[in-house]
């Protein structure tokens, strides 16, 4: 069974949880982490380390966190590193939570993947979208024309 755990700088997870609450109603098994300028490294590795320490011995923790390189994630790698199991992903956007806290898909690396590929589907430049489309239209009109 899946945990999910979504890790970032201020209360930015709580309010992809709470956005996402918004969106399809209420989640289980889903967790935050805030790292607040108030909390020391030494408290944020504790209250981490308790966070992951609270699951079964068939449930598997998907964490998620915002910056690669960034405080959060970084904890959560030495915690890898240490032996702590659990999958990290980073660069979390609100297509990728929702698409791996709904998804049925039993199989972990292919959440993990599906998630991946809806964050990337979900970044857009709108403008240079809608430039596309005006000059795909003109394109249609003057083969129309002919």
């Amino acid at each position: 069974m899946k945990k999910f755990l979504i890790a970032t700088h201020g209360e930015l997870s709580k309010e992809f949880i709470e956005t996402s609450k918004l969106i399809v109603g209420s989640l289980s098994n889903v967790e935050y982490f805030c790292m607040t300028k108030d909390k020391s490294g030494d408290d944020a590795e504790k209250e981490m380390k308790r966070i992951l320490s609270n699951k079964s011995e068939d449930e598997k923790y998907i964490v998620l966190t915002d910056i690669f390189g960034g405080s959060v994630a970084n904890l959560c790698t030495n915690l890898l590193l240490n032996g702590y199991e659990f999958e990290l992903i980073t660069g979390i956007n609100l297509p990728m939570i929702l698409t791996i806290l709904l998804s049925g898909e039993d199989d972990i690396e292919m959440l993990i993947k599906n998630g991946i590929e809806e964050a990337r589907k979900g970044i857009i430049h709108i403008n240079e979208l809608l430039k596309n489309n005006k000059e795909r239209n003109e394109e249609d009109d003057i083969i129309d024309e002919n």
